[in-house]
């Protein structure tokens, strides 16, 4: 056991291309384990890998998966080959089984950019052992938040949880030229920052019919990317307090944001 409970992070990963940027939301991410215990263990929930049922990564060494099309060169020379943790990853499918929740070992499934992107910037040596965990977009909120608290006690043992997605993430809402974020993104953002920090979770799990811009923010169908946050919340119940470390926005509308629970 650890003396010190780790935080719970949500982080936004936008663009794959994130990578190799250099602007002050990479510049945050280099910086940031600066400011967190240092993880025996990485549990990370990743927008990019979907699922029916809940799947925990049980690899001995990760593959990288370029699961992007289109972009530079030098993205698809990018390694991060982070050693898996087998023990964590049975104890996790073992905790949700047992309450009747199905969860599976998974020793096929590499790290997708939503994982490797945001780990790579934080920890670039690959020497953090991670378990990545899949999202199931669509079960109820209620589920997904309990899946959360279920692995929450996992941060008494050094293991940082990581949930990686996207606030505000509408591909077909980017504006390629825009200079300055659109008002609706920041409307949506700006709800759901005040319903965190007062950790009002009913009114998150209903954000679909109570959050202004929600169709434009959280497209449906595309929940993937907002679902994360739920998990993340879920795994920090016990102490309910939200912070929010960055907030940016590129390409006009795509949410970059790190929130930090504890």
């Amino acid at each position: 056991m650890t003396e010190v409970r780790m935080p719970v992070l949500f982080v936004a990963h936008g663009a794959p291309t994130l990578v190799i940027e250099k602007t002050d939301y990479t510049a945050f991410f280099t910086t940031l384990p600066e400011q967190l215990p240092a993880p025996k263990a990485i549990v990370i929930w990743s927008a990019h890998w979907e699922s029916d049922v809940q799947l925990a990564g049980a690899s001995e060494r990760f593959s990288t998966i370029y699961d992007f099309h289109g972009f530079p060169p030098e993205m698809y020379t990018l390694k991060y080959p982070a050693p898996g943790n087998e023990d964590i990853a049975r104890n996790i499918v073992s905790r949700l089984n047992d309450v009747g929740i199905e969860a599976r070992l998974d020793e096929r499934h590499g790290l997708d950019h939503g994982a490797w992107c945001p780990l790579k910037l934080m920890w670039p040596d690959a020497d953090v052992p991670i378990v990545p965990l899949s999202v199931i977009p669509n079960l109820p909120p209620e589920n997904q938040y309990e899946i959360g608290r279920l692995l929450s006690s996992l941060r008494e043992e050094g293991v940082l949880i990581i949930a990686s997605g996207g606030i505000v993430h509408n591909l077909r809402k980017i504006a390629w030229d825009a200079v300055q974020p659109v008002d609706w993104a920041q409307a949506f953002d700006a709800w759901i920052a005040e319903r965190l920090e007062n950790w009002n979770v009913d009114a998150i799990f209903r954000y679909r019919e109570l959050a202004p811009q929600a169709d434009n923010a959280v497209p449906r169908g595309g929940a993937e990317h907002f679902v994360p946050l739920i998990y993340a919340m879920g795994a920090a119940d016990e102490g309910r307090r939200a912070k929010r470390l960055f907030q940016d926005y590129q390409l006009g509308s795509l949410s970059l944001n790190v929130w930090q629970f504890d």
